[in-house]
């Protein structure tokens, strides 16, 4: 998933944490332990992280299935962010560039790769930042036969886990941020209400 993705749904899950936050008041935020801020926080930071490292940007292009041979491998910066391609040679098919996040195993030594047979997943949408991006990779020959990897593209997919996450793990950072200050202000209240 590339970084401004990444930022807008960080950004909507802490516009939605704020959201909730600030209407709770000091006085119910006060009620909350500081291990109940804390395991939002870390429950939240679980959360993303799984979104992030099990998903790509969601699309709604066809998914195509193919069977070949992989070649040509290149390694691609994109200002921080590092994709992976190869040329691949679908059985009876024309030759197709391929790039991915997907990162296969020796990757540093490409030569490794020249001649394998992948079976391969991949986004047919020339309008993504990677184009023919795969999503599912199969080694099926040589040294890495077995090895799988795939990312989640789909609309309702993993990548909501990014969200979720951040919302959950900034309720529980301005939580401890404002704990000191709701606690002084729900005891001034109490002291302030009339005695009976």
């Amino acid at each position: 998933m590339d970084r401004g993705l990444y930022m807008v749904s960080c950004l909507l899950g802490i516009a939605a944490a704020l959201a909730v936050f600030f209407p709770l008041g000091a006085k119910r935020r006060a009620w909350i332990p500081p291990l109940g801020w804390w395991l939002f926080l870390m429950v939240g930071v679980v959360i993303c992280s799984y979104g992030l490292s099990h998903s790509t940007a969601p699309s709604f292009a066809p998914r195509i299935t193919a069977v070949g041979k992989a070649y040509d491998h290149f390694e691609r910066r994109h200002g921080r962010d590092t994709s992976y391609g190869f040329q691949f040679v679908p059985e009876g098919g024309a030759p197709i560039s391929i790039e991915t996040e997907i990162i296969l195993p020796k990757w540093g030594v490409p030569a490794i790769f020249n001649g394998q047979t992948f079976r391969v997943v991949y986004l047919d949408d020339a309008n993504r930042t990677l184009k023919n991006e795969a999503i599912d990779i199969t080694i099926l020959s040589g040294m890495n036969a077995g090895f799988h990897h795939s990312l989640d593209a789909r609309p309702a997919g993993k990548w909501l886990g990014i969200p979720i996450g951040a919302a959950l793990g900034g309720f529980g950072f301005i939580g401890l941020r404002y704990m000191k200050g709701d606690a002084v202000a729900a005891a001034s209240d109490e002291d302030d209400a009339p005695s009976i």
